[in-house]
Parts: structure tokens; sequence; C-alpha cells
């Protein structure tokens, strides 16, 4: 059995012990808070920069909208100006605009041989014109 003056030494032993624990506690404590300060900070920081970039996305969509709108206009000013393109006038050998029915054209072409190359040349919209006419 330990005598009075030993147990009260061993209890200091311990109390010594769990002091030190506890400052090791504490400092490991206010370092963890200091480290949550800066996290904190950090977060802050980084979603103000997010909305700052939010924001510039936005206004590029914007521009990007307001500049194909621009750009839409541009062409139905230029067309209504230039106006739209005529289409294609079929052309004879002489040069001139052949603006003869299909079916008159082919209907003046007597060689067979002559026909299966006209119709061969002809698109399909005035192939169908020419059947229609038939």
């Amino acid at each position: 059995m330990e005598t009075l003056d030993e147990q009260l030494d061993a209890a200091n032993a311990r109390l010594t012990e769990q002091s030190e624990k506890l400052a090791a506690l504490e400092k490991e404590i206010a370092t963890l808070q200091a480290t949550n300060e800066e996290l904190s900070d950090n977060l802050t920081h980084t979603k103000e920069q997010l909305a700052s970039v939010e924001g510039a996305y936005r206004k590029s969509l914007e521009e990007v909208q307001q500049l194909k709108t621009e750009a839409k206009s541009a062409e139905e000013r230029a067309a209504e100006y230039y106006g739209k393109p005529a289409a294609a006038q079929p052309v004879t050998a002489k040069g001139d605009p052949d603006v003869r029915p299909v079916s008159e054209r082919f209907a003046a072409i007597k060689d067979p041989a002559a026909q299966t190359a006209f119709l061969r040349s002809l698109s399909d919209a005035e192939r169908a014109e020419l059947y229609n006419n038939l």
C-alpha cells in the first residue's frame, strides 16, 4: 500500500500530465480555429469571384444575342436593299434565255437519243413539270 505522500505525488504527476494534454489540445483548437477562419475567408473570396465570373458570362451572352440580332437585321436590310437573288434561267446554246415551257422544248426534239439526253439534263422540278404536261 502506498503512503499518502506517494499517492499525492502520483496525483500530482497525473495532474501535470493532464495539464500538458489540455495545453496541447487548446493549442490544436486554436490552430483549427485559425484554419477554419482562413477557409471561411477563402470561401467568401471564391464566392465573390464566382459571382463576378457569372456576371461576365451573362453579359457576354447578352452581347452575343445582341450581335445575332444585329446580324439578322443587317441581313434583312441587305435583302431589302439589294433584293432577293433571281433564280437562274435556262440558257440556249446561243446564250439566250430559254423561257419556253419544258414540254414545248421536249416536243421540238425529234431524235430519240437527243430526247434522252434532254431528259437527263433536266432538274427534278423540270422533269416533274414535263411529266405533268405530257
